[in-house]
């Protein structure tokens, strides 16, 4: 009774996530990046971890200008997977991931990741939003290629390609 007289003159709880914000997580089963745009719009919002094929930093000149401000720099982390067109960059907020506390499902997933090399882009970012000359993305964990076999790498040896055969014509019979 007392719980529904709170709720009745405090209102609904708050949401805790607001309808036009962005999810990121990184969990045991994958990536997912969530939206109520992406859901509009019926993009992928979830990869698993044999999707993902790198992780970095980018640190670019935002594609339109601020209004107020002009031209300025953005920083960006984001994961490359493979679709049908080849490698797509997938970014998010520099803000949804702090370096030095990464999450464990992201370290365990992805051994070998360079945290000094994501730590050259940071630092790049600290130079502010219109610190140009710091622009370009650094890369802190590749999935590394299969081993080639060297007996399936080896291809039969083509065939040398000859010219065509010409064939005679025969000759005109009179009369004909």
């Amino acid at each position: 009774m007392w719980r529904l007289l709170k709720k009745l003159f405090s209102g609904p709880e708050p949401s805790t996530v607001t309808a036009d914000s962005e999810v990121i997580r990184f969990d045991q089963t994958g990536f997912t990046r969530s939206s109520q745009l992406i859901r509009d719009m019926g993009w992928r919002e979830h990869w698993n971890w044999d999707e993902i094929d790198g992780f970095g930093f980018s640190f670019k000149q935002a594609m339109f200008p601020d209004p107020w401000f002009g031209d300025y720099m953005e920083s960006e982390w984001f994961i490359i997977v493979e679709n049908e067109n080849g490698p797509e960059h997938i970014y998010f907020d520099a803000d949804w991931l702090n370096i030095d506390n990464l999450p464990p499902a992201l370290l365990q997933n992805m051994p070998d990741l360079d945290r000094d090399e994501l730590r050259k882009g940071l630092h790049n970012a600290a130079g502010g939003f219109h610190y140009y000359a710091g622009e370009g993305q650094w890369l802190g964990w590749r999935r590394p290629k299969p081993a080639k076999r060297a007996n399936a790498a080896k291809k039969p040896a083509a065939k040398p390609k000859t010219a065509p055969v010409k064939r005679p014509r025969s000759p005109k019979k009179p009369g004909a």
